[in-house]
């Protein structure tokens, strides 16, 4: 019994050890990464100067929401005609479009509340963000295609020029439509990596299933090895038991005298 304890002790030790190297390795890393390979000590700042870049950056750390949406042009925006801010004139012209930033906003926190991520698990959040700038390039996509002059899906390429010079044209899919297929395929990647469409959701329930049956069985087998065990364990104490009632029974001539004696 001292030894076993003496022999997790050390297990245990071992592990402490292990997982308080990773921890010193980790914070080394960090250490590093923050390092500034420049001095940027000559440069100064005021301090709304510093209020500034402070709110800058802090933007720039919520990733797609601060760089994805459109700078507002105001009359030279190729989406102009369809904002309604613009219709009312108050475009934001020189800042994040209004539109893009809400609608960002909202795809983010639909796909963060429909797959349940956890806001600290960097990888997935990312995941979300990416998922929701896709959709932004989508519409920006589909506003350019219910334009008139994109509304036959074909564009004329020029392939080369005939002796007169006059260019060849050929007509081929509209570069609208092969960036919809480019963007979806990519959104189809990131919702299996996401195991968020039908296909990936019955992988994940059926290994699941296959598992709880394999569990299952495994705890069927185990109880009914107990049950033979018990079983076998009691028909060795009956046996045991009418060995013991026979013996007790058995008429010895040491008995057989002691009857007659008796008598």
């Amino acid at each position: 019994m001292v030894e076993e304890k003496t022999q997790a002790l050390t297990i245990r030790e071992e592990e402490e050890t292990a997982l308080q190297k990773s921890k010193d390795k980790r914070l080394s890393f960090f250490k590093a990464v923050q390092y500034d390979l420049d001095d940027y000590s000559n440069i100064g700042f005021t301090e709304e100067q510093s209020k500034k870049m402070g709110q800058h950056l802090h933007k720039l750390t919520t990733g797609a929401v601060a760089i994805v949406p459109l700078i507002c042009g105001g009359d030279i925006c190729p989406f102009s005609k369809r904002c309604p801010l613009h219709a009312m004139g108050k475009s934001p012209v020189n800042l994040a479009c209004l539109l893009e930033v809400q609608m960002l906003k909202y795809w983010i926190c639909q796909y963060l509340e429909e797959y349940q991520v956890n806001p600290d698990n960097f990888t997935e959040v990312g995941y979300c963000n990416e998922l929701a700038e896709i959709e932004i390039y989508l519409w920006r996509l589909n506003n350019n295609l219910a334009k008139p002059e994109n509304a036959s899906l074909i564009v004329n390429q020029p392939v080369g020029a005939d002796r007169q010079g006059n260019p060849i044209l050929q007509q081929d899919v509209s570069p609208f439509m092969e960036m919809k297929e480019k963007l979806y395929a990519r959104k189809s990647k990131i919702i299996k990596l996401m195991v968020g469409d039908r296909q990936e959701r019955y992988k994940k329930e059926a290994a699941l299933k296959q598992r709880e049956d394999k569990d299952s069985s495994s705890k069927q087998a185990e109880i009914r090895r107990k049950i033979e065990e018990l079983t076998r364990r009691l028909d060795n104490n009956k046996k045991d038991s009418i060995k013991s009632t026979e013996v007790k029974h058995v008429l010895t001539p040491d008995a057989y005298l002691q009857g007659d004696d008796d008598e």
